[in-house]
């Protein structure tokens, strides 16, 4: 017998919010994000509990909760969130390489004057693991990456699209985990004036061709 005979099978649930609220309610929804914790990330943590379920009524963007669940069905923790709004955004021509430009090209519109591509480009716009009660543990944040970007592969083969994108403070640990799974660097943006939990005075903008 090896270790991982030992260690059951697991599998991540995911419920989209607005779901969840049509089938337990307002209430019963705040109760279970109450226990999601993300110190490392206060505007994570804030934007599940204070907006989420105000921004998915309103169709502003869509969040999806994610729980790990053992094989058996017996046991399940809440674990982390991912957020996809849709948007578009304009990539400078000098930041893509001759390939990303013709698809680019292809999905979007180009301004020579400008030089640069505008496309639409589901955002990931918010990404995060419940670290309470060790519940980070249980998944890992590619896994939680993935999830994400499959949701948006699955919505682009209905209606079309190659492209995502997201922000991010400009922190060498993000830096080093968005750009290991394959996203790139196209700008920065300054921030809102109502993004007060953010670090620094922009964002870095990553977008990937899927």
């Amino acid at each position: 017998m090896q270790i991982k005979d030992l260690i059951p099978e697991t599998s991540f649930v995911q419920i989209n919010l607005s779901d969840l609220l049509d089938q337990l309610g307002e209430d019963s929804v705040k109760e279970i994000l109450s226990s999601f914790s993300c110190p490392l990330n206060p505007d994570v943590e804030s934007f599940l509990k204070n907006k989420a379920a105000e921004f998915s009524k309103r169709g502003f963007s869509k969040t999806h909760i994610v729980f790990w669940q053992s094989a058996d069905g017996t046991e399940k923790e809440l674990v982390g969130y991912y957020t996809i709004a849709s948007k578009v955004i304009s990539i400078e021509r000098s930041a893509v390489n001759s390939n990303e430009a013709r698809k680019l090209r292809e999905h979007g519109i180009f301004d020579s004057k400008k030089n640069e591509y505008t496309v639409a480009a589901p955002l990931i716009a918010q990404l995060g693991k419940n670290y309470t009660n060790g519940n980070d543990t249980l998944i890992s944040g590619d896994d939680l990456l993935h999830l994400a970007m499959d949701k948006v592969q699955k919505v682009q083969k209905e209606v079309g699209g190659r492209f995502a994108y997201l922000e991010c403070e400009e922190k060498e640990k993000l830096i080093s985990f968005y750009e290991r799974n394959h996203f790139k660097l196209f700008g920065r943006r300054k921030l809102d004036r109502d993004e007060t939990n953010i670090d620094g005075t922009h964002l870095l903008q990553y977008f990937i061709m899927l």
